[in-house]
């Protein structure tokens, strides 16, 4: 690796670290939703509906008893909005993977695709910093 090599290199493995740690958060909502437990924060974090007001227009009131809203993982999908996608999504998590994968692995320069991986990268780091700067706003607002 050469020095021009070490942006790349740094920004695959940040990426890489970004999508553990997003999907490691992700999946304990998902959890919570197979298991009945939604609260309003879980349907916050997976739908990116922030109002209160909205969150029971689109999902009806929860439960007086626990304050869990009975749901379903496809009602979810159906509400998601852009903000839950930028929260973390699974595919485009995934594919952020994927691209900072084929950045370490050394084969770029024999396929001599440097600036196509180049531009993808920045793509994928623009999702991830964008989750992230998302996720800072959403827990201001709590």
């Amino acid at each position: 690796m050469t020095i021009a090599d070490f942006p790349q290199f740094a920004a695959a493995l940040a990426i890489l670290l970004s999508v553990v740690i997003r999907s490691l958060r992700n999946d304990s909502s998902w959890t919570a939703v197979e298991e009945g437990r939604v609260t309003a924060q879980t349907l916050r974090d997976l739908t990116g509906i922030m109002e209160f007001d909205q969150l029971q227009e689109a999902f009806g009131a929860p439960r007086l008893d626990d304050g869990v809203f009975p749901v379903t993982r496809r009602k979810i999908l159906q509400q998601r909005t852009t903000l839950g996608y930028l929260f973390g999504d699974r595919w485009l998590d995934g594919g952020s993977a994927v691209i900072a994968i084929i950045t370490l692995l050394p084969i770029w320069p024999i396929w001599g695709t440097r600036f196509w991986l180049d531009t993808l990268l920045m793509f994928a780091s623009a999702y991830q910093v964008a989750g992230w700067v998302a996720t800072m706003q959403f827990q201001r607002r709590r």
